[in-house]
């Protein structure tokens, strides 16, 4: 069968019968086998997962397609994980019609609900999480041991619940997390170490890098909390507040110098070794450096993962024949389950050793200063540059 004028995608379902397949379920809870193509999972350390595919409503989709209305709910077979239809764009090809889908993995219904309610004073991660899953399908885990954090009198609340976990609660007990399902499980630091060792050429390849510098601070100030002292005397009805407050410069200053950092200030600090604490934690004073590698076809398939461990927040070692040898971690995964395209890795932030980089600087100083000496130890008359450059004068021109 000749088919001219459709999509790659429309000839491989008349011509090559393609089994690739995900389930659609709509909001009255029908599920059926949908038809797809290209399937993309982008999988990023604490963030929403998001789920893109192709499909087309040739006749054995007739059913499934029609089902692609907002809010239906795509489940990948392979892993069961669930993810709710948030774009859809559609195009006509010929006598058929193509859509292009978007989903988020199902976390994502956390912005349905808004939290009316407020939580003050000092709180566990256990009390705020049941605070914004309150009424909802979800479950949680707290995996180790986390401080309280004081949300003062203000509070939290009158937010929608996803952005009071992915902002407010996140930023507040410095969590990582992973959903399946209606299921989050929280952690001081997700993955393992020593869980790679990725070489560039065998392993992976197409490897790259890129630097973002703009971020870089070094100095910060900040206050903490303000404490008010009855001074009240039998005369004189008063009182004093005193500011918690404190300076810190990063030992990085030495190699980007003094830039400074938007003023901090956290009222759950009640101290000023809590605030400098605080405010190192919230100085980015390094630039931030990814590498992006594909996986080989290989690599996929090792079994059980002995070879190398690609999760998710895993650590391990990248290397390339240029030099690079560097402990990072795996931040995102381009992954395509359904097809022959290599997953897509990236690494980072790769954090530069202030010391290491200072003895850098200094030795391409030195070896600069050391050719710049034997030049001005040389003798080089004009005659000489111009028998280099076969220079001729031929007269002088006035300016």
């Amino acid at each position: 069968m000749q088919v001219i004028g459709l999509s790659a995608l429309i000839h491989d379902f008349i011509t090559k019968g393609v089994q690739t397949m995900l389930f659609i379920s709509d909001l009255s809870g029908n599920e059926e086998p949908l038809l797809v193509s290209d399937v993309h999972i982008t999988e990023q350390l604490n963030t929403v997962e998001q789920l893109d595919f192709s499909t087309i409503n040739i006749p054995d989709n007739k059913s499934a397609f029609a089902m692609l209305q907002p809010r239906s709910i795509v489940t990948i077979p392979e892993t069961g994980e669930q993810y709710r239809i948030t774009e859809n764009d559609g195009s006509a090809i010929g006598n058929y019609y193509q859509r292009n889908i978007t989903g988020l993995q199902v976390l994502q219904d956390l912005d349905d609900k808004v939290i009316s309610d407020t939580l003050t004073g000092s709180q566990s991660l256990q009390k705020a999480m049941e605070f914004i899953t309150k009424g909802t399908k979800f479950t949680f885990t707290i995996h180790g041991q986390f401080e309280n954090y004081d949300f003062g009198e203000d509070g939290i609340g009158n937010d929608h619940a996803l952005g009071l976990f992915t902002d407010t609660l996140l930023t507040a007990y410095k969590f990582e997390f992973i959903a399946h399902g209606y299921q989050i499980d929280l952690y001081k630091e997700m993955g393992k170490h020593d869980s790679f060792v990725y070489l560039s050429g065998d392993d992976v390849y197409s490897l790259s890098d890129t630097g973002e510098y703009t971020q870089i601070r070094t100095h910060i100030v900040g206050t903490g909390k303000t404490t008010e002292t009855d001074t009240s005397s039998e005369d004189d009805s008063s009182t004093t507040s005193t500011t918690v407050k404190a300076e810190y410069t990063s030992p990085n200053a030495k190699i980007y110098g003094i830039i400074d950092a938007d003023p901090f200030s956290d009222e759950s600090a009640e101290n000023e070794e809590q605030l400098i604490k605080k405010m190192k934690e919230s100085l980015t004073d390094y630039p931030q450096i990814q590498y992006t590698a594909s996986v080989n076809k290989f690599e996929r398939n090792n079994p059980d993962k002995v070879l190398n461990d690609s999760t998710i927040g895993n650590w391990g070692y990248l290397r390339d024949r240029n030099g690079l040898d560097v402990e990072t971690r795996i931040i995102q995964r381009d992954v395509y389950p359904q097809s022959n395209q290599e997953d897509t890795l990236t690494f980072g932030n790769f954090i530069l050793d202030p010391n290491k980089m200072l003895v850098t600087l200094k030795s391409n100083r030195d070896t600069d200063m050391k050719a710049i000496k034997e030049l001005q130890s040389k003798d080089f008359g004009g005659s000489e540059i111009d028998k280099q450059f076969d220079v001729t004068k031929v007269g002088e021109v006035d300016d």
